[in-house]
């Protein structure tokens, strides 16, 4: 007598769930991430034109810096931004403009300052250490000085909530592009270890 087999599937089936969204959250503060860094490219710059002081004499909030694995990781993220569309380089415009800042020549730097040829004079003789007399020359040295929200949308022409709209649509990105990387690679950035969380 023939047995009577009937086929049964015993293997689970899979069930695929469509993903209709992403967010990646941030658990650190990206304006810190991007202060360090702005801090960072400022110092490279200040040794790149042999003028560190300019660097030490800044306020205190403006020399900390991160690590250069995390700034190059940074920076290629400002990048990507950059190069994404036109809104999107204008967020990197004005991140860069309020992080890393402005170029100013010494003596536009002396004018805007209102001490004039007072504190050319002072540094020369080394009173005031604002700028040393060893990084004083009017040909070859720039001051960066970080712009706020307010200076920024002076320059752009522009209204002062828009700009902040723009940063922080940039920061945004940023966020975006460092949480991928560490989605992607593993690769986590050292500076976040040290950022208190809000």
């Amino acid at each position: 007598m023939l047995a009577e087999y009937i086929y049964v599937d015993d293997e689970p089936k899979e069930i695929v769930k469509s993903v209709t969204r992403v967010r990646f959250q941030a658990d650190y503060d990206i304006t810190d991430v991007l202060r360090l860094w702005g801090n960072w490219s400022r110092k490279n710059y200040y040794s790149e034109q042999k003028s560190p002081s300019l660097f030490e004499n800044q306020q205190k909030k403006y020399k900390e810096l991160c690590n250069d694995d995390d700034a190059m990781l940074i920076d290629s993220a400002l990048i990507a931004l950059s190069k994404t569309n036109r809104q999107a380089a204008e967020q990197y415009n004005v991140l860069k403009l309020f992080y890393f800042g402005e170029k100013q020549t010494i003596e536009d730097y002396v004018a805007a300052t209102g001490f004039g040829r007072k504190l050319e004079r002072l540094a020369f003789n080394r009173t005031v250490s604002i700028i040393s007399a060893k990084d004083f020359n009017k040909q070859t040295k720039n001051i960066i000085k970080p712009l706020s929200v307010v200076d920024i949308a002076k320059k752009m022409w522009v209204d002062r909530a828009k700009i902040k709209s723009m940063k922080e649509g940039g920061e945004n990105h940023i966020v975006g592009h460092l949480s991928a990387i560490t989605m992607l690679t593993g690769q986590r950035l050292d500076i976040l270890n040290n950022i208190k969380y809000k």
